[in-house]
């Protein structure tokens, strides 16, 4: 780790880790506040402020492909420039009282959500060198969950009582900020050789290929079970579970979540991607397990709660190193952009099963996706023997 901070060819890292943080400082507001915010100022109710945010989350979702191509003609820096303005100029929602003008910024929002995601991810695996994507990648996930501890409470002070045009002003600052580090990051692009190789910007066939189809598998099948995390602080507090228990399960959640992050990337710098990949898989079937056999228990909820996210927040800190395995850096800007897709689509179809089915048995909806995430650890036996062996070995230099 010390190594890693002291390399200077890394900058390029550490400029991108800086934008990430402003990002997530922007970002994590925007989501804990625009519910309020729509049901407040706007006289939303409560279904029609989730058909909002689906909305947005739709939008994305489909601009994800257009911004895989994107990423792959004009390069990973210009596209993530794109996607931080977008996500700047959302905030201007804050300032205004038109409900169409607010559910349009919400859905430009969400395009420029799926631009930066895909674009940095991107950028992140041309610019960290070897031995060090695992480490970068967890630093990387922390610009969201570092950027959130502290943006909310920022975002809390600033706003007071309802001030939520200074919100905007200073989400939309914290943007500008992030934008202008932009500037000064190297344009990482690829050699002439490799501009050759492009697909141009909407040739997803290329992405047939059984490994990269596998790929996108691991990434959607334990996405479901994430998605479905996400109704676990109301189980607890049905289970009776008070509000003390719940925010000290999404406390210890996060900051659990953060040390595996580095863990897993540091195991797989100095291992290997394989068997980090395989352990945080089965460590997922494990919480699954738990939370089926102590669904009606606040302790179980809780303890393999936070064991499931940690497990999935792990995952999400090897995926660059599992596109890198699988993908040329020619076509990753599209394979960012099909698994940010599945990401929002998986993240979508959790949170329904959650809704559908816990009501009928609370066990129900865990039970299928473990039958999924089973099916997502058998995959990695193939998705490894297709990948190259050279990619998967330790990339410790």
């Amino acid at each position: 780790m010390t190594s890693f901070l002291r390399r200077r060819d890394l900058w390029p890292i550490f400029g991108l880790l800086a934008v990430q943080l402003l990002t997530g400082m922007m970002l994590m507001p925007a989501n804990s506040f625009i519910s309020i915010f729509l049901n407040e100022n706007l006289s939303y109710s409560i279904g029609q402020v989730g058909r909002v945010i689906a909305l947005g989350q739709a939008v994305g979702m489909a601009a994800s492909l257009l911004g895989g191509g994107l990423s792959d003609r004009w390069g990973h820096k210009r596209v993530l420039i794109l996607g931080v303005g977008l996500i700047t100029l959302s905030n201007l929602l804050f300032l205004l009282h038109a409900s169409w003008m607010v559910v349009a910024l919400w859905c430009m929002g969400g395009v420029g959500l799926a631009f930066s995601v895909l674009s940095s991810q991107g950028y992140l695996t041309m610019a960290a060198g070897a031995g060090v994507l695992g480490v970068a990648s967890a630093l990387y996930n922390w610009g969201y969950t570092i950027g959130g501890v502290i943006g909310n409470p920022l975002a809390a002070a600033v706003l007071g009582q309802d001030r939520f045009w200074a919100l905007g002003l200073m989400l939309i600052g914290l943007g500008l900020i992030g934008l202008f580090l932009l500037i000064f990051l190297p344009d990482l692009r690829l050699d002439e050789n490799e501009q050759e190789k492009k697909t141009g910007m909407f040739g997803y066939s290329v992405l047939l290929q059984p490994r990269l189809i596998i790929l996108g598998l691991l990434r959607f099948l334990p996405t479901t079970f994430y998605g479905l995390m996400a109704l676990v602080p109301l189980l607890i507090k049905q289970q009776g579970g008070s509000n003390t228990i719940v925010a000290a399960y999404a406390t210890v959640s996060l900051l659990l979540a953060s040390l595996t992050q580095l863990l897993a990337g540091r195991s797989a710098d100095r291992w290997g991607i394989r068997w980090p990949t395989t352990v945080a898989f089965s460590t997922i079937l494990v919480a699954i397990a738990g939370i089926i056999l102590t669904a009606n228990s606040v302790w179980g909820l809780y303890a393999f709660g936070v064991l499931g996210v940690s497990a999935a927040w792990a995952l999400s800190t090897l995926l660059p190193g599992l596109v890198t395995a699988a993908a040329g850096p020619e076509i990753r800007g599209k394979v960012f952009g099909s698994l940010h897709m599945l990401w929002t689509l998986a993240m979508m179809l959790g949170a329904l099963l959650g809704g559908e089915l816990l009501d009928v048995d609370l066990r129900l909806p865990f039970m299928i996706v473990g039958v999924l995430n089973i099916l997502a650890l058998l995959l990695t036996l193939p998705f490894f023997r297709m990948v190259d062996a050279s990619d998967v070995e330790p990339l410790a230099s």
